[in-house]
């Protein structure tokens, strides 16, 4: 049977792909009204960005060292969809990819790069990720499932981000679990809590792996940084507070913060509570916009 030897979770915003000091040329994309935080000014040193990008390669590289420990032979990997593969004709809550492979891109286009030249391919562990989807109906959930991308670049930036920076060789089969968090009516947070849960269950009853780790993509608060809340969830996170994390309101759980649910599916997974390597608020301008970095892992081998 599989055995799950560990969990994680990681951010994947563009800021991790850019030098700091082009950071403020990356899109705002939100208006007003910003209500920054006092003193925001010393966050947008040039000094004060270069040291929070290294916290986060070195978080990246911790995490990236664990994975190599852990050395499982399957990675389930729950990202959002933004536009790329789940589209406004139809927009399931959870889609999990069942063909044997399949293209992921990094899709940093925001000087000029071209998503097509930032693909991967990956092995998938089709017979598990069958098993998961019949497994999930019996456990009350209609999952979707795709044997094609329709993205011309494959898999979306949730997947080959932070495949490319835990999994650059490319080297173990993958399961892409696709949650749509971003586009509303969106799943709740208890519901993907729940959805976690019945994954976990689900691979440690499993003969198709064998030794089995689950990342969630995403998060933590952007494009607006709510520094407030990132601590709230991180506490309960390592606590396991369930009864938090599955009540997040699903106003709270808008635009970027939304992935905070791929967060919540794998505390489901890992039903214990998991470990923060780092989280670096990364702002990139004087309106309090930019990206939360969050890493976290959950070492089930341990427990």
């Amino acid at each position: 049977m599989a055995e799950i030897v560990g969990c994680m979770a990681m951010s994947h915003g563009p800021q991790l792909l850019t030098p700091p000091d082009k950071w403020s040329e990356l899109p705002t994309r939100i208006k007003g009204p910003f209500h920054p935080k006092p003193g925001i000014e010393a966050e947008l040193t040039p000094e004060s960005m270069s040291a929070h990008a290294q916290r986060c390669e070195a978080a990246i590289d911790a995490l990236r060292d664990r994975l190599a420990r852990w050395a499982p032979d399957t990675v389930v990997i729950l990202g959002d969809d933004q536009n790329e593969n789940i589209l406004r004709d139809n927009m399931p809550p959870f889609t999990i990819f069942i063909e044997d492979e399949v293209d992921a891109t990094v899709k940093f286009r925001y000087f000029g790069e071209k998503e097509t030249d930032q693909m991967t391919r990956y092995r998938v562990n089709a017979p598990l990720a069958n098993e998961l989807v019949t497994g999930l109906m019996g456990q009350g959930f209609d999952p979707s499932w795709s044997r094609e991308t329709r993205y011309h670049a494959g898999l979306g930036h949730a997947f080959g981000r932070v495949l490319k920076f835990l999994m650059p060789e490319a080297d173990r089969a993958i399961i892409p679990v696709m949650v749509n968090t971003y586009f509303p009516p969106a799943p709740s947070a208890k519901r993907c809590f729940d959805l976690g849960a019945a994954l976990g269950r689900l691979i440690a009853a499993s003969p198709n792996a064998r030794r089995v780790v689950v990342i969630g993509s995403g998060g933590l608060s952007h494009t607006l940084i709510d520094e407030k809340l990132d601590q709230e969830f991180i506490a309960a996170l390592a606590a396991q507070d369930v009864d938090y994390l599955m009540g997040i309101p699903d106003d709270v759980l808008t635009a970027g913060t939304s992935e905070i649910r791929n967060w919540i599916a794998v505390a489901g997974a890992a039903g214990s509570g998991g470990t923060m390597v780092d989280y670096v608020p990364c702002y990139r301008n004087a309106d309090g916009v930019g990206c939360a970095m969050g890493f976290a892992y959950w070492d089930l081998k341990a427990a």
